[in-house]
């Protein structure tokens, strides 16, 4: 039985990471396609506007350049580090949801942005999903892990992003998109504990009869 569970443990990183590297290399293939595949796919408010809604959630996709790619492909193999159990099956749901989010925030809530690329809002999202748990579970160390990537974000916000990191991207950091992402996981964290709680009590209810 142990080794069984050690076989399906097993199983489950493994896929984890093969989903995480699959993702790595969307990341990567669609940056290999240049400024074409970039301005196609990129969140670009008067394309939007134009019925071109897929952009609400392609912009995630596509980077500023090899610089900006790499550092969020990084951030994907990171997220699968901490919490690969957040890489399951249900790892393409949370990511549509977030970046669908994180689009329409940009559309609804912040119009003086007029486009947007690359992965980070999805990614501040994903970091709350990965540590949150854990977290909440009473790990001390997820919760510092949170504490950092909070503040990160926090300042970037409200004072600005660093020049350096803003020239190695290529571009300006749009960082309200990262607090709508940050947020969005906070509501996904919320709703799934809210559904676990719901589904234990209906579950206690029927046990009574």
């Amino acid at each position: 039985m142990k080794r069984q569970k050690g076989e399906q443990g097993e199983n489950a990183a493994y896929a984890a990471w093969c989903r995480a590297l699959g993702l790595v290399a969307l990341l990567l293939l669609l940056q290999w396609g240049g400024e074409t595949v970039r301005v196609g796919l990129r969140f670009e408010r008067s394309a939007v506007a134009a019925g071109e809604v897929w952009r609400l959630g392609t912009a995630h996709l596509v980077h500023l350049g090899w610089n900006h790619a790499l550092l969020n492909s990084a951030g994907v193999l990171l997220c699968c580090l901490l919490a690969p159990e957040r890489f399951d099956r249900g790892l393409w749901r949370r990511l549509a949801g977030l970046a669908l989010g994180v689009g329409l925030a940009l559309w609804w809530f912040s119009p003086g942005v007029p486009n947007y690329v690359g992965l980070s809002g999805v990614l501040y999202g994903m970091f709350v999903l990965c540590l949150l748990p854990q977290g909440l579970h009473g790990d001390r160390s997820a919760w510092l892990a949170l504490a950092c990537v909070c503040a990160w974000m926090l300042w970037q916000w409200l004072v600005a992003p660093a020049a350096s990191e803003e020239k190695m991207i290529g571009g300006t950091i749009v960082s309200v998109a990262h607090v709508y992402g940050f947020c969005l996981g906070l509501a996904g964290v919320g709703l799934a504990r809210l559904a676990g709680w719901w589904r234990g009590a209906r579950r206690q209810r029927q046990a009574r009869g």
